[in-house]
């Protein structure tokens, strides 16, 4: 089996590909798209891709290339805790250091911890957190970078500080994808069901739709609204259901919701791996 992730090594997104798929071949890919793509190609067996962040909010590439571009399916959705960490080459003076790397958002996220231990050093970005801690492997200066912890294992370096995000409760929920499709909706806790579609362009017309939702009692627990590509004012929503009572419940609400839409598309239900 061969899966690949959103690279390079060392990132959150690894970090995620790990946790799933253990000791099978895992690979490295630049963007988003080209990940979603090799699996559609049959390139890899699996895909695992960023799909939302709880402070940053929802990953667009992600959510039209399962919409718009590609036929592919949930199969599992891992949440990660984001944990950054400051980290160093072996025998680095913490006192004197030079310069700090990461990402702008990783920096943006440790804002408080850099500032109130380390305000005097300048902080400078670098194309992913990853990166900067490679930066700080190949260097001779006393440099640091905010990065996972994988990425400390990847370069061989030592954390000089753990968590030092300012938000503890910051995590990223991550999607594996295939071309199998789904066979049927799952009832259990444990379960989501992710469906998209688009409305008649009427008054009332998606209050119609969720209100079939609210009659089977699926409880919606995320929309999100996307433009819908070549039809400017009108747009597809991608919905996530939760905590239903069984599956022939749901079938039936989505059976009833797929009459009433111009565009429906389930794109899997599927269990979920929590790491918080």
């Amino acid at each position: 089996m061969k899966a690949g992730y959103l690279g390079p090594l060392g990132t959150f997104s690894h970090q995620a590909a790990l946790e799933v798929f253990k000791e099978n071949e895992i690979v490295p890919y630049d963007t988003i798209f080209q990940v979603l793509m090799a699996v559609e190609q049959g390139e890899l067996d699996y895909g695992i891709v960023p799909i939302e962040n709880s402070t940053e909010g929802t990953v667009n590439a992600t959510v039209d290339a399962l919409v718009f571009d590609l036929n592919l399916y949930i199969q599992k959705l891992v949440v990660l805790p984001i944990r950054q960490n400051l980290m160093v080459k072996k025998g680095t003076d913490m006192s004197a250091l030079k310069t700090i790397y990461s990402h702008p958002h990783a920096l943006a996220q440790c804002r408080h911890y850099l500032y109130e231990n380390y305000e005097h050093v300048p902080t400078i970005a670098a194309q992913s957190t990853a990166a900067a801690a490679k930066m700080v492997a190949e260097s001779d200066e006393n440099i640091a970078a905010v990065a996972p912890a994988v990425s400390a294992k990847v370069y061989g370096l030592e954390l000089a500080a753990e968590g030092i995000q300012d938000s503890k409760i910051n995590f990223t929920e991550f999607v594996v994808v295939s071309k199998k499709p789904t066979d049927q909706p799952i009832a259990s806790a444990d379960y989501k069901t992710t469906i998209c579609f688009s409305t008649v362009h009427e008054p009332g017309s998606l209050y119609k739709l969720l209100d079939i939702l609210s009659i089977w009692d699926v409880n919606m627990s995320r929309i999100v609204s996307r433009p819908m590509r070549n039809h400017p004012n009108e747009y597809i929503f991608y919905v996530d259901l939760e905590k239903y009572d069984n599956w022939k419940d749901l079938q039936d609400a989505l059976t009833m919701m797929k009459r009433k839409t111009s565009f429906f598309k389930i794109l899997g239900s599927y269990p979920v791996l929590d790491r918080r």
